[in-house]
């Protein structure tokens, strides 16, 4: 089976400078291109990998971007920044939340103002807890605390949605993007992700975590929405992800209440 290395390999050997993040003897079982960009000079591209490691089936989220060398002169297209946002939320000092109440609030405005921010109507609908619409194109979005049997049932009901509305429409579960104030292990939040990702992206329904302090950062887990402003945000995240990511995971000796490193 081919390697992290071989994949790498690929790579220089067609002269670009990008690398999967992750150790060189892990076996890649697949990999897709779920969005592409490039000039003369430069190349993105997001990619949807599955690996395996000690025999186990890992997959990932992998935004990667580096120089490409063509051997000619053309010169570098104009690239598109990722769109600032203008309905900026607050900033939480804290990372719990008192109640459920208060955790769907934090999810259902960062959700809303992150559509208003891309033109979509906020408007209300008898099957989810949040739907907006820009144009003819609608998005349904449901929302839980935590990944227990209602975000399971949820995930079904949208799956079921999509079913009856078809592909002209995007469909999200969001959830905090950690979980374990609520009770839930981080290896268990991933682990649920894992098990729901195949059908998710089977039916286009994505799976969003929304920052528990910082509402105008939420990352995608699984599928990207089709609008393309909507979908040039979730790349510019989906990078701050694996970062944000990172720190919590070198950072696992912290009070799961706050987040926050416990004092020796």
């Amino acid at each position: 089976m081919t390697t992290v290395a071989d994949v790498n390999k690929a790579f220089s050997e067609k002269r670009m400078t990008i690398q999967l993040p992750y150790p060189e003897e892990w076996q890649v079982r697949d990999v897709q291109i779920l969005e592409k960009r490039d000039t003369a000079r430069h190349v993105q591209v997001l990619l949807a990998v599955e690996l395996v490691r000690e025999g186990k089936v890992f997959r990932d989220i992998c935004y990667l971007e580096g120089d490409i060398d063509r051997g000619d002169t053309r010169p570098e297209a104009q690239e598109e920044g990722v769109p600032k946002r203008t309905r900026a939320l607050p900033v939480r000092d804290r990372f719990d939340f008192d109640s459920d109440a208060e955790a769907l609030g934090h999810i259902t405005d960062a959700f809303s103002a992150l559509l208003l921010d891309h033109d979509y109507r906020i408007e209300r609908h008898p099957e989810v807890d949040l739907y907006g619409c820009v144009g003819q194109r609608g998005f349904f979005v449901m929302c839980a605390c935590r990944f227990d049997q209602d975000a399971t049932e949820k995930a079904r009901r949208l799956i079921d949605l999509r079913k009856r509305q078809k592909h002209g429409h995007d469909y999200g579960l969001a959830v905090p993007a950690f979980q374990e104030p609520f009770g839930i292990p981080f290896s268990v939040q991933e682990s649920w992700v894992a098990a729901h990702a195949d059908i998710l992206c089977t039916h286009r329904v994505g799976l969003y975590g929304v920052d528990n302090a910082d509402p105008n950062r939420i990352y995608p887990f699984t599928v990207y929405p089709q609008v393309r402003g909507l979908l040039r945000y979730f790349v510019a995240t989906s990078r701050q992800w694996q970062d944000v990511r990172q720190r919590y995971l070198m950072a696992r000796k912290c009070d799961p209440h706050t987040g926050r490193r416990r004092e020796r």
